[in-house]
């Protein structure tokens, strides 16, 4: 069930040819609210401003010399897809991304700034991935699934063993979820590197397909996504990465839009760092106290992505989210 060992090893060796570790950084105001350690770790600091840069790098690197003639293809959000356009790139392969229709402009520029062929397709990432399934049948390109694929899951798993080198004791480990790729990714790796440490997914109320599915002790395919935080848009997850977590994860919980949105504003101001809702919700899942914390552990937040327009953001604070008071109460001065 679990990603073997060995393929995480592998895949820290691939993903560092091409990326340097990210930085792990002590949040003093979110550790003085907490009364513990809170630190972040800065997938935003990635070249594509993702996380989702290692699995696109891992799973190329598997393709044979027949597959890279033919390219791949995949379905996204938006940061999978410019994870895959842009290992691609660097791999000297190309590539089509197919997204959704109502995908942000700033998703859909910086796919088009690597050269991959990017097409519109759908109301939804389902819709969108349904025909990218359907090219790679016909044209022969090998499919990229934005979760649901091993060496991807292993790249996303090769945040742990650069954790385990930056912190002596990781108590607790919160990322978000959208189709549950990156927390099976850092289950599988915490289990072999730090079994001890508690794993804790979050998502946002209408985006909440695994949130439903550990509930109904079934994978539940939601109607639409919802949620403000388009890139935990997928519909439902698989089954590999519902069992994974499922029987792993300490905990899922979710947040509200407007808890994100909070918590978004609340990082700008107070670290000054960029996210998306579909970030800061795992912020917010904290300061709710949604995610049981013991005062002095050492918690991990997954800062996953921050390809958000600041166009949106400052829409977000008109709109009043500078003066929303949820649960968590945040300082946004």
């Amino acid at each position: 069930m679990l990603i073997e060992p060995e393929l995480i090893e592998e895949a820290s060796i691939t993903v560092h040819q091409w990326l340097s570790p990210t930085p792990l950084v002590r949040s003093a105001h979110l550790s003085q609210k907490l009364d513990a350690n809170v630190w972040l770790k800065l997938e935003t600091l990635q070249p594509t401003h993702s996380f989702k840069v290692r699995g696109a790098f891992n799973a190329i690197a598997k393709l044979s010399d027949a597959q890279r003639n033919r390219g791949v293809v995949t379905a996204s959000g938006g940061n999978h897809g410019l994870a895959v356009a842009y290992a691609a790139r660097a791999s000297g392969i190309a590539a089509t991304v197919l997204l959704p229709e109502k995908t942000p402009e700033v998703r859909i520029r910086a796919i088009r700034a690597q050269q991959a062929t990017l097409l519109l397709r759908g109301v939804s990432w389902d819709d969108a991935n349904i025909e990218a399934g359907e090219m790679a049948r016909v044209e022969g390109k090998t499919y990229i699934h934005p979760f649901d694929d091993e060496h991807v899951m292993a790249g996303q798993g090769t945040i742990v063993p650069e954790l385990v080198r930056q912190i002596p004791r990781i108590d607790v480990l919160v990322a978000s979820i959208g189709g549950g790729g990156l927390l099976s990714g850092l289950i599988s790796a915490a289990a072999a590197l730090t079994p001890t440490t508690r794993l804790v997914g979050v998502e946002t109320e209408g985006a909440d397909s695994m949130y439903q599915s550990q509930r109904a002790g079934r994978i539940v395919e939601l109607p639409a996504i919802t949620s403000i935080a388009e890139t935990l848009g997928a519909r439902k997850t698989e089954q590999r990465q519902f069992a994974i977590i499922s029987s792993y994860a300490s905990a899922l919980v979710t947040v509200s839009d407007a808890d994100a949105i909070a918590a978004l504003v609340n990082l700008l101001s107070e670290e000054k760092l960029l996210t998306e809702p579909a970030t800061s919700c795992s912020i917010a899942a904290l300061l709710s106290g949604k995610v049981p914390v013991v005062a002095g552990e050492n918690i991990v937040v997954v800062l996953c992505g921050a390809n958000v327009g600041i166009r949106h953001v400052a829409d977000w604070i008109a709109k009043g989210a500078e003066t929303h008071q949820p649960s968590c109460s945040p300082n946004l001065a």
